[in-house]
């Protein structure tokens, strides 16, 4: 479109407002349980493989060598409502995620503590794996630590979660932080969890011992107090420019991108050619705008721009 003053420039606006630079979604488990092997320190049995735990309290990461047994966890997530929370901040497909944390807090966070039951082990640091499971096909069950049941995951079930594909995210290391703390630990953007996300399907994680030490204990969302695991989701608006008008005698260039993030501002006089000069950077602020003056643009001047990381 051509602007007046004969200055031509690639403008797309953002639904006739600057969009806030950062929305994060939030959201809770859908489903999860700890799965669990007994041993003979456990006061449970010698094996609790074929039982479910899924209505517990608490989630459970512990080694094999552990007096109690090997205990991991599975966490479910539904992000149906994650993509109209961001179409509905930057426009449909006008955005990427960014960055996603998991927030996990405990009653037990106290090193060395035993929790009140005694089948669980005590509160240790150490270092654990969160993966990414594709299959979603597994049901929470009504199991609590009690009363287990059978209807639903348990440890014999690992090898039906792990026969589609799965990828390791990350290895953490658990320091407990004291009771009732949220520690929080950050996801790589992993194409098929962002995949997930950004279709609004389920998401499955994976937590097991990395090391011989860990000890850790979580709260569910059964806990129902507020401390259930929580995953923050943070989406950002597509860089793109704005609007751009004279002013004061030089064309004065409004985007939109990451927030303090640095940015080239290229212009050309001819879109077929892909000779694109750099005419200086800009950093956007904290809201994620980003503004430059062209003071080399006139009147006559037809001129193309783009914003470059």
């Amino acid at each position: 479109m051509i602007l007046p003053r004969k200055v031509l420039i690639i403008v797309i606006l953002c639904l006739g407002f600057i969009a806030k630079a950062q929305v994060t979604y939030t959201g809770t488990t859908s489903a999860d349980a700890f799965l669990a092997t007994g041993s003979a320190g456990n006061p449970a049995g010698t094996d609790l493989t074929g039982l479910n735990y899924g209505n517990a309290g608490t989630l459970v990461i512990a080694p094999a060598t552990s007096i109690k047994g090997e205990f991991q966890s599975v966490l479910k997530f539904n992000f149906s409502n994650a993509p109209a929370l961001f179409n509905g901040s930057y426009g449909a497909g006008n955005w990427i995620i960014t960055g996603i944390t998991l927030q996990l807090t405990s009653n037990y966070g106290t090193n060395g503590a035993q929790p009140m039951n005694a089948i669980f082990p005590q509160i240790n640091p150490g270092k654990f794996v969160i993966e990414w499971l594709s299959n979603d096909a597994w049901a929470e069950g009504t199991g609590t630590p009690n009363l287990p049941t059978t209807d639903g995951a348990t440890y014999d079930s690992l090898p039906d979660l792990l026969s589609g594909t799965y990828e390791k995210l990350s290895t953490n290391l658990y320091v407990p932080p004291g009771n009732n703390v949220p520690v929080t630990y950050a996801l790589p953007l992993n194409a098929n969890l962002v995949a997930d996300i950004a279709g609004g399907s389920d998401a499955t994680f994976l937590f097991y011992a990395a090391d011989d030490q860990i000890g850790y204990l979580f709260n569910s969302h059964n806990f129902g107090n507020g401390n259930e695991p929580l995953i923050h989701v943070t989406a950002m608006p597509l860089l793109k420019i704005l609007s751009g008008n004279f002013t004061n005698g030089f064309f004065h260039l409004v985007g939109i991108g990451s927030t303090n993030a640095p940015y080239q501002i290229q212009a050309s006089a001819d879109l077929s050619t892909t000779n694109w000069q750099t005419l200086g950077t800009a950093t956007a602020d904290s809201d994620g705008v980003i503004q430059f003056d062209d003071t080399t643009a006139t009147s006559q001047t037809q001129r193309f721009y783009r914003l470059s990381h």
